[in-house]
Order: C-alpha cells, then sequence, then structure tokens
C-alpha cells in the first residue's frame, strides 16, 4: 500500500515521528484509515503523540498529521494540534478574513517564518481550529490553472486567475457543465477540482467534516500499541500538560513544521 503511494515508504519522516511517540513499527502497524491518508499527503485524522515538554515530563496530545515536499522535494512533517478556538490575533486577521477562513477557503498572507518573510496560503482546519500554512510557490496555482483549462478546453478570466490566486474558489462554465476549482491545503497538491458549482463545494466542504470527522474523533496509540477508534480531545484538552506545551508551539503557528 505505501509502495504505490505518493510517499514512498522510504521517504517517511520516521525521525520526525518518533520524536512524536510514534515508532515506524508503529506506522506500519497503522490502518488503512490513517496511513492512507498519511502516505498520500492529505491530512489524517486525529491521532494521539507523545513527546518531551521543555519541563521534561511526557506530553500527550492530539495532532492531525499531514506529509508534505518543500519547494526543494525534501518531504517535510506538518502537526496541527486541537485549540478551544481560532485565535484570530495570531495573524491579526480581519472580520472579512476570519469569515473566509471559517467558510472553508483559504487566504493568501504575508507570514514571518526564521526571519524571513514569505507569502502562504491559510486555511482552517475546523475539527481542530489549527491553522494550516503552505507556501505559495508550492502550490503553484497559475500552473494547475493552466492544465485546467488544457484539460476542459476553456480559457480563464484575468478576474478569475486573480481570484484563485488569492485563495477564493472560482466557478467555471465547461459546456453545459459547472466546475469549481481552487485551492484546498487539505488536498495533497494543495489544489482541488469539483464537478460541480460553488454549492457543491461548499457541499463536499461539509461532507469531509461534517461526515466523515463526526465530533473529536481520533486513533489513539494504547500502551499495548495497538490503534483503536475513540473520542479523545476533550479528555486530552483537559490535562494542564497540554497547556504548557501549547505555549511553546503556538509561538510558531498553529501549523508546527518538525
Amino acid at each position: 500500500m505505501i509502495a504505490k503511494s505518493k510517499f514512498l515508504e522510504h521517504e517517511i519522516p520516521y525521525k520526525m515521528l518518533e520524536e512524536l511517540g510514534i515508532s515506524k513499527r508503529n506506522v506500519l502497524d497503522m490502518p488503512k484509515e490513517l496511513v492512507e491518508p498519511l502516505v498520500n499527503g492529505r491530512i489524517t485524522p486525529l491521532i494521539s503523540t507523545r513527546y518531551k515538554a521543555e519541563n521534561g515530563r511526557v506530553v500527550e496530545m492530539p495532532m492531525k498529521l499531514q506529509l508534505f515536499r518543500d519547494d526543494k522535494g525534501e518531504v517535510n512533517l506538518m502537526t496541527y494540534q486541537v485549540h478551544k478556538s481560532l485565535e484570530k490575533g495570531q495573524f491579526r486577521l480581519n472580520e472579512q478574513e476570519l469569515q473566509r477562513l471559517k467558510a472553508g477557503e483559504a487566504i493568501k498572507r504575508e507570514v514571518r517564518e526564521n526571519g524571513v518573510r514569505k507569502q502562504k496560503y491559510i486555511q482552517l482546519d475546523m475539527e481542530t481550529n489549527a491553522l494550516i500554512m503552505r507556501d505559495l510557490a508550492g502550490i503553484k496555482v497559475a500552473d494547475k490553472l493552466r492544465d485546467v483549462e488544457k484539460v476542459n478546453d476553456i480559457e480563464l478570466g484575468a478576474n478569475q486567475k486573480q481570484a484563485a490566486a488569492e485563495g477564493k474558489p472560482v466557478e467555471l462554465s465547461v459546456g453545459d457543465q459547472k466546475v469549481t476549482v481552487g485551492v484546498d491545503l487539505r488536498e495533497p497538491q494543495g489544489f482541488k477540482v469539483v464537478n460541480g458549482d460553488m454549492k457543491e463545494w461548499e457541499r463536499q466542504a461539509k461532507i469531509k467534516y461534517d461526515n466523515e470527522h463526526k465530533g473529536f474523533m481520533g486513533y489513539v496509540l494504547t500502551d499495548e500499541n495497538r490503534w483503536e477508534y475513540q473520542q479523545v480531545v476533550n479528555r486530552l484538552s483537559r490535562k494542564e500538560d497540554v497547556d504548557v506545551s501549547r505555549k511553546k508551539e503556538e509561538k510558531k503557528g498553529s501549523g508546527l513544521k518538525l
């Protein structure tokens, strides 16, 4: 299963996963509901992780994981922690940006990372209230729009291209059919094409969150190293250790690159 996926087995960053208490054996033993999203570059369901905090204590925290390639082709790991609410002060988001994020759209913002200013797309993961971030250069929206034009034998207008570049979904007419395209950081390529209009785009986004992930559910590594599906957020988010470690990680943003 891994050999046929977006990321081959030897590309999986096991060392990074081990920092979260997930060994190579754990990864290979994961059920398909968890390993398939991971090795295909999608965001996983919630998973309980264990790692050492600054005070030396072992912290148990629910996170979602996602593998991605940077602009150099190297494989990296992003983690998305559970937050009680979206903290709009993190990027000084205005009300319009907040509404777009809550509607499932991506927004474009300049972010300082390791002292360097970078243009990034930001999108909200509604289950965790974490912000997903990807470099604009890694998404290559212009190239993907050209692919859409070529496949469907159409030409997008300048306003449509600009809207897509800003992270907004764009509805296209292909003959007597509708196609909606746009940035979606939950997808491996960071871009999605939906056969349908804007309502279908929104409907699929709601199905993704509401039907596939009812409540806060995830895979939990038990003491016997078995993976099981159960509610984890309420129990884990009450732990004081979570709040202590969150202060450290939130300084780096909701999406933590290991």
